[in-house]
């Protein structure tokens, strides 16, 4: 007989009878057609009916749970008010280089077709070339080097190709915990190797096993940052030909240094190639994570067997991202040290912050982490997730790398200097101190600590905090604009917030944040909508209009389309106007919304900063935001159709895909415009898919 979880619901007569007993909704019952079913039970859902490996359960993936701590973190204060601190992500752009080589070659017909899951030539030549530069290290560029999909992937295929089922591989701890998951997805056994403080976080190959298949390295260090001298590389080499053991060395922070000290290779002991792999990543130095490749080197026998196992699962780097990291490589406009540069200075910074917090944290050699101590009697997770709720920034747990990371935070330089500063000034203004025991905290901030520690810490989530109070204040708006238009037309009362109106939960509020996309650093921005209500002050009107004189009427953009009313600085106090600013100051977008003798909503004059325009505009998703505001305001004002009019190809096409529909045409000026509309459905449509672009 088959035992099968099950899933059940309650009647509807018995769901809110508290006085009965709940049923647990993991019990089990036997699959026997004989079996009753309780007359309080309506249905009985099976399901589980294939089991799922178990490799899956004894995966500990303990980097989910702090990303969703994190996740928490932002629902509950905001997306905006948390800076991520914690994930090895760089900030920066990629080289200019590698992104032009990158769309050269995606232009090329050519790139598109199968091509060798081994690499590209191209690369092959160029990493040998920097081998020789970098580490004095020959390599030949036909059989001693392979790409791969990122450095995880390479040690993923270096298991296939060597481990087999329970073989032991030695891991550093502390320790980049994706080791850990993917000796589980092998079904390896994961044997720890400690790396202390006191020896400077180097192995002490006299302690280890030596029945092991393979061993990881990984130096420049994550978490810690240390670096290892070439004779803790000789001994390695030494110690694994004598005990057969195979050594991965992954180097993904190699060329990211701050006092002058190049880290060693592996690569630069003689013999090394024949019982190790180097690999090497683009994510990190060159800023290039998403592209998701990296380089191995070896001896000719080893990469054919990485290549074999390559095929066991198919695919390969796309030949335009290869491209892009032999560019990279080449370093022809001096990336490396301007990066460096950067990493240098935030973590100068973070470090005097640290100090004045009671910090005992120092400056290492490279790699963008730094290693801070947890105060005493606080555990990683607690000091954490303290930091996380009560100032906002979000550091990485040290146990996340191995029990040896258990005391300890990494906080990683991937926000600039002026926000690394907001974020240690929010630790002082928290009252957070690295120096202080948690004993000698308030008792009722202890008490939050716990909650935080069991995951019982609850807030209200921000986003509904804003709604709720954004009804209140268009109660009050209401207020102001029926005495403000008392004396006007009443059609102008189309205009005003609905009493008791129904409005959905991700309408885009005045005042509230979007984020927009600069598409010439590839990097995400916060820009503010703002409203001017009809029958405002003159001097809003006077502000708007030298925002524009100052920005757009310049002679910097005379190809720039600017609408009439825009270059007149003319402004019609009887339309509601909607604005988009970034948080550099810039007016990216405007637009108004007026009723025209239809009694219709029309949107009007919607018009973009001049370097937002044509193929190579700079900011994207600034006319979007400005139009789900319009959206946003017909459903406050209880308006259910809004209409536009373009006489542009580019404009229709950007309508129907917001979800307009045609709706005729009009005559203005003698020219035909095309009429698209969005009803109140249609509207709601949009918002929904509008609201990933939502800040709170």
């Amino acid at each position: 007989m088959k035992i099968l979880p099950i899933t059940i619901v309650e009647s509807n007569k018995t769901r809110n009878n508290t006085n009965k007993p709940k049923i647990n909704h993991q019990e089990q019952i036997v699959s026997n057609p004989q079996t009753k079913v309780p007359a309080n039970l309506s249905q009985v859902y099976f399901c589980g009916l294939i089991p799922r490996a178990n490799r899956l359960a004894k995966s500990d993936y303990l980097i989910s749970s702090y990303i969703a701590e994190i996740s928490k973190a932002r629902r509950f204060h905001g997306d905006r008010a948390i800076v991520d601190l914690s994930m090895g992500n760089p900030d920066l752009t990629p080289p200019q280089k590698a992104k032009q080589v990158l769309q050269e070659k995606v232009n090329d017909l050519w790139s598109h077709r199968y091509n060798s899951p081994k690499g590209e030539g191209t690369l092959f030549h160029t990493v040998s070339a920097w081998m020789k530069k970098r580490f004095n290290v020959e390599i030949n560029p036909r059989t001693e080097v392979m790409a791969t999909s990122g450095s995880s992937d390479a040690v993923d295929h270096i298991f296939t190709a060597y481990a087999n089922h329970g073989d032991k591989v030695l891991v550093p701890n502390p320790g980049y915990s994706l080791y850990d998951d993917l000796i589980t997805r092998h079904d390896l056994v994961k044997v720890p190797f400690d790396l202390r403080p006191d020896t400077g976080y180097l192995p002490d190959f006299s302690k280890m096993p030596t029945d092991a298949k393979i061993l990881i390295l990984n130096y420049p260090h994550n978490p810690t940052g240390s670096f290892a001298p070439k004779q803790v590389f000789e001994d390695a080499v030494k110690w694994a030909k004598e005990n057969k053991t195979l050594i991965i060395h992954d180097m993904d922070n190699s060329e990211i240094t701050h006092t002058g000290l190049q880290p060693a290779s592996i690569m630069q002991v003689d013999g090394a190639k024949e019982i190790a792999y180097q690999v090497h990543t683009l994510s990190k130095a060159q800023s290039m994570p998403g592209f998701r490749v990296a380089f191995t080197v070896s001896d000719q026998e080893n990469i054919t067997n990485l290549l074999d196992a390559k095929y066991l699962s198919g695919g390969s780097v796309y030949v335009p991202v290869q491209h892009a990291a032999a560019a990279a490589l080449k370093d022809e406009e001096g990336y490396i040290d301007k990066v460096n540069k950067i990493y240098r200075s935030r973590k100068n910074t973070a470090i005097q912050w640290l100090n004045k917090l009671g910090s005992d944290a120092k400056p290492t050699d490279g790699t963008y982490y730094l290693w801070a101590k947890v105060p005493e009697e606080f555990t990683s997770d607690e000091f954490f997730k303290y930091v996380l709720h009560k100032a906002h920034v979000a550091f990485t747990p040290g146990d996340v790398f191995g029990t040896n990371g258990e005391g300890y935070v990494r906080i990683v330089m991937s926000a600039d200097e002026s926000v690394i500063n907001k974020c240690f000034e929010r630790i002082e203004q928290a009252g957070i101190r690295f120096d202080t025991p948690k004993s000698k905290l308030s008792t009722e901030v202890q008490d939050e600590i716990k909650q935080m520690a069991n995951g019982t810490y609850f807030i209200e989530d921000k986003s509904d905090r804003d709604y709720k109070k954004y009804i209140n204040t268009l109660k009050s708006l209401r207020e102001e604009l029926l005495e403000r238009f008392s004396t006007k037309d009443k059609k102008f009362q189309r205009l005003i917030p609905q009493e008791n109106v129904n409005l959905p939960w991700n309408i885009l509020k005045n005042g509230q944040s979007v984020y927009v996309q600069n598409v010439q650093e590839s990097r995400p921005l916060f820009a503010e909508i703002s409203d001017i209500r009809p029958f405002s002050d003159k001097s809003e009107y006077k502000k708007l209009a030298s925002e524009i004189k100052k920005q757009w009427l310049k002679k910097d953009y005379p190809q720039a389309e600017i609408l009439p009313p825009y270059k007149s600085l003319t402004f019609y106090p009887d339309a509601h106007y909607i604005t988009l600013r970034t948080d550099d100051g810039r007016l990216q977008a405007i637009a108004n919304v007026e009723i025209q003798n239809d009694g219709v909503i029309w949107g009007r004059s919607l018009n973009t900063a001049p370097w937002n325009q044509g193929k190579n505009g700079e900011i994207r998703g600034c006319g979007k935001a400005v139009i789900a505001r319009m959206v946003s305001f017909c459903l406050e004002s209880g308006n259910k159709v809004l209409k536009f009019a373009t006489d542009k190809p580019e404009n229709i096409r950007l309508y129907k895909n917001l979800g307009m529909v045609e709706d005729g045409t009009r005559n203005f000026g003698g020219t035909i415009h095309t009429v698209l509309k969005f009803d109140e459905e249609s509207m709601k449509t949009f918002l929904n898919k509008y609201q990933i672009n939502l800040s709170f």
